[in-house]
């Protein structure tokens, strides 16, 4: 008896979840939808876009380990196509919130392209860089290599991946001069 009371309470729960606006339900059911959707492939990943904008609403650090606890039940090819769905601007936080990043998916990250309406496009661009980079330099070195051995490249990446280097060896410097100089 019980279980036939837990199979009607599913599905009297998928049939409320079905027609459930995606912004009224938990987080943990957002993360099915989307995995739903990237499954059955009903969705271009441009279509998809919002629905990870919403998922990934800045609601502060609590927000970020919630995702962070949530990703880390996915596969990574589910990983990689959130990814590569994702608005440049939630990719940052997106990355940070992988266990563990691949290769793969530091690719996906750092091949993301501003858009031309972008007033600072070397900030965002370097947002990005930085959250593969916090994630491991050496992470960040190997996706760098392949990207820049692939000859379909995004235009902008070189430069930018120069400038983020040249960044990040100002910071080694100014820290080995200033130790207590907080950057």
């Amino acid at each position: 008896m019980n279980t036939e009371a837990g199979r009607a309470a599913a599905k009297k729960r998928k049939w409320y979840e079905k027609y459930l606006p995606f912004v009224a339900r938990s987080p943990e059911m957002q993360l099915r939808w989307l995995e739903s959707a990237f499954k059955k492939g009903v969705l271009s990943p441009n279509e998809v876009t919002p629905y990870l904008k919403l998922f990934m609403a800045p609601d502060g650090e609590g927000n970020l380990a919630r995702v962070r606890g949530l990703l880390y039940s996915l596969n990574g090819s589910l990983i990689e196509k959130m990814l590569g769905a994702a608005d440049i601007y939630d990719v940052p936080d997106l990355f940070r919130c992988i266990a563990e990043p691949t290769v793969a998916q530091a690719v996906i990250a750092i091949t993301k392209s501003p858009p031309p309406y972008e007033k600072s496009p070397e900030l965002v661009v370097d947002k990005v860089f930085q959250a593969v980079y916090d994630c491991s330099e050496e992470l960040l070195a190997r996706a760098a290599a392949k990207v820049a051995g692939n000859a379909d490249k995004p235009a902008h990446f070189q430069e930018a991946y120069e400038r983020f280097k040249e960044i990040k060896e100002d910071e080694k410097l100014l820290s080995a001069l200033y130790p207590k100089a907080i950057l």
